[in-house]
């Protein structure tokens, strides 16, 4: 089959690669039908994680399920499904507790990664290419409605899932302020799933304006980083944000997250840092009384209720999709979201 391979900072190929089979009773293989391009993929191709060379790519997938294994009980060839981004078993004590991304059996393993955050499953496929095994089935699949579409379906996958972590663990209140660093994807997803909660507003933070103006489109007050703290203090009567969201992964936005909640206040983060540590302002935050949430989002938990948000048309991802590609130009893709070329918000392909 052909995948995206992963060869060095800026050089991925669309190449021959070897057939996914299962591998245990608990494995399915599943048909890509849509993938996207996420922006933590960007740190491997950006060289701010050093990754051994030769993997394929991805981690959101959409596709059909062409064979089971003995052990699969919830899932048949034919059926449509999206697939977390983060593998899990369902039955472990984290799972159980509504955390499988911190789940036993599988240890945090991403698809589409070189090495796992914490992996007990190796390295796994990506799903940047024609077909993927999938490891936990039935758990770490999700069987799609008609209702939901396969450019809508990839969201499900990973960012949206990962925006909703983001305001859940904010504890946003109704008539709260939102503050949002970041208006990428997953920023953008964090702004949807923001407005869920009832806040009296949702400020979008990023100083590029096509994705100020994509933030504004959902209902944001869209600011431009240098004039965010001024903005935030003006709207706030001088207190700071009640919530404020990290959706970037690097040092000067989640600074600037934490500076710009009033005391008392959340800091949630869920961009995914390419540096292993930073000056964390631990006395400032020690003086304001600022509660920090971080982690890796509990995609497969929450995969069941966006998607009925979805399917009734509560939330619909579809409007950042500013690319769709054949697999084949999968480099071009990266090329273009990487640069920030020609007003890109998600890129999609299509196998």
């Amino acid at each position: 089959m052909k995948g995206t391979v992963f060869h060095g900072p800026h050089d991925v190929r669309v190449e021959r690669v070897d057939d996914p089979a299962l591998k245990t009773p608990t494995d399915a293989l599943v048909r890509i039908t849509r993938a996207g391009i996420c922006g933590s993929d960007l740190h491997f191709y950006e060289g701010a994680l050093p990754i051994v060379p030769g993997f394929v790519l991805g981690h959101e997938g959409v596709g059909v399920i062409e064979e089971v294994g003995a052990g699969v009980d919830r899932l048949k060839k034919g059926d449509r499904v999206v697939v977390s981004a983060v593998p899990a078993c369902g039955r472990c004590y984290f799972c159980r507790r509504g955390q499988p991304s911190q789940c036993a059996e599988t240890g945090s393993a991403t698809f589409g990664y070189g090495a796992n955050f914490a992996g007990k499953l190796g390295s796994l496929g990506g799903e940047q290419s024609e077909a993927v095994r999938v490891p936990m089935a039935d758990y770490t699949c999700y069987r799609l409605p008609d209702a939901i579409d396969d450019d809508a379906a990839v969201f499900l996958a990973d960012i949206l899932p990962t925006g909703f972590f983001g305001a859940l663990n904010g504890n946003i209140r109704p008539g709260d302020t939102v503050a949002i660093f970041g208006c990428g994807p997953v920023g953008l997803c964090a702004v949807m799933s923001a407005k869920l909660f009832g806040p009296a507003e949702v400020i979008a933070v990023d100083s590029i304006p096509y994705r100020l103006e994509a933030a504004r489109k959902l209902g944001a007050l869209a600011v431009d980083t240098e004039k965010a703290p001024q903005t935030i203090l003006d709207r706030t009567q001088g207190r700071g944000a009640d919530v404020t969201i990290e959706a970037v992964g690097n040092e000067s936005a989640l600074t600037a997250a934490i500076m710009a909640a009033r005391g008392g206040g959340t800091v949630s983060v869920i961009g995914v840092f390419g540096a292993p540590s930073f000056n964390f302002p631990i006395g400032y935050a020690f003086a304001r009384d600022l509660t920090f949430r971080i982690g890796l989002a509990n995609i497969n938990a929450h995969i069941p209720e966006l998607a009925r948000l979805m399917e009734t048309g509560a939330i619909d991802p579809r409007p950042l999709i500013s690319h769709v590609m054949p697999l084949g130009d999968a480099a071009k893709g990266y090329e273009i979201f990487s640069a920030r070329k020609d007003n890109v918000l998600k890129v999609l392909l299509k196998p």
